[in-house]
């Protein structure tokens, strides 16, 4: 299928679950297994079980039927999956769009085997050189990065290119020294404040809040990216966000609508409950022993619940 016509099914996917009010997004943590030892990271826990290949495809599957228009594959480190390649066609079978969040310390070796399965790929980029390499705890990372992207601009199954940045107090002003390269490399550029814990059923708890940005840092960086933007950088953050981060960096006026869009599957196919993350919604492994769909989760009265909730962000 061409980038072109698996485009056209994607937005058609996409407004067809938007009209019906379901999620379009299925969110799923592949492996929580991961090469890099980032210290800003929540999900890199070695010990955690994972779906199978078999279960994977049984889960795609039915985001399929139940409407869903992609699925984002990250981690942990995604490539660590020696059936990565196997999981993104499934995918493309069962109609959604692909998605790709990697470091990309794997992605040379890999790639042969991964090109025309991923139909956007998110590599992370949190500074530039060396820095880079001692944030993700890898020597030779951003080298990797540089020869893999520089290379990708003349793959014809090149896909859509784009880099997330994480801002904690570990890379202040990061931003002006990543977006020259995203530039060259042809891309787009996203990022994100660090996160600092989850939403228990207990309430917030906190794990990196020390690494966390100031609130006068992140309201610099989001008048930095905005004037990146206005000087031409490929800044993909809108500026009613950054205008708001500005204004308000603690995003106490931000209405987090995630739970309208999308699902989160864990890496042992924990159905994610965002607000009370101790306490998933279903299990991949329950929903198919017993015969059950993906869709069903959507009708449970805590997920209505949770959509209905619109939580603030704090």
């Amino acid at each position: 299928m061409s980038r072109r016509s698996a485009r056209t099914r994607f937005v058609a996917r996409l407004v067809t679950a938007r009209l019906r009010g379901r999620p379009h997004t299925l969110s799923h943590l592949v492996t929580a297994r991961c090469n890099g030892s980032c210290r800003t990271c929540l999900w890199r826990d070695p010990e955690r079980g994972e779906l199978d290949t078999r279960e994977v495809e049984w889960l795609y599957r039915e985001a399929g039927r139940a409407g869903f228009a992609q699925v984002v594959v990250w981690g942990g480190e995604p490539l660590l999956r020696q059936d990565l390649p196997e999981l993104l066609l499934a995918a493309h079978r069962a109609g959604l769009s692909t998605t790709l969040i990697t470091n990309g310390w794997f992605l040379a070796e890999r790639w042969p085997d991964l090109a025309g399965c991923v139909d956007t790929l998110i590599l992370s980029l949190d500074d530039v050189g060396d820095a880079h390499d001692r944030l993700r705890g890898l020597t030779g990372l951003y080298g990797r990065l540089e020869a893999f992207a520089t290379g990708l601009a003349r793959d014809p199954r090149r896909p859509l290119l784009l880099v997330n940045a994480v801002l904690s107090r570990l890379n202040p002003g990061a931003l002006a020294r990543v977006a020259p390269v995203v530039r060259r490399w042809g891309a787009g550029l996203y990022f994100c404040p660090m996160e600092t814990g989850e939403m228990t059923s207990a309430g917030f708890v906190g794990r990196r809040e020390d690494l966390a940005l100031p609130a006068d840092d992140l309201r610099a960086a989001a008048l930095e990216a905005a004037a990146l933007k206005t000087a031409g950088y490929p800044i993909l953050t809108t500026r009613p966000y950054l205008e708001l981060l500005a204004r308000d960096p603690d995003v106490r006026d931000y209405v987090c609508r995630a739970p309208r869009a999308l699902v989160t599957v864990e890496a042992d196919g924990a159905i994610r409950d965002c607000l009370h993350t101790d306490r998933p919604l279903a299990q991949v492994r329950d929903l198919r022993d017993s015969g059950a769909r993906l869709a069903d989760v959507l009708s449970l009265p805590r997920r209505r619940r949770l959509v209905r909730s619109e939580p603030q962000v704090s």
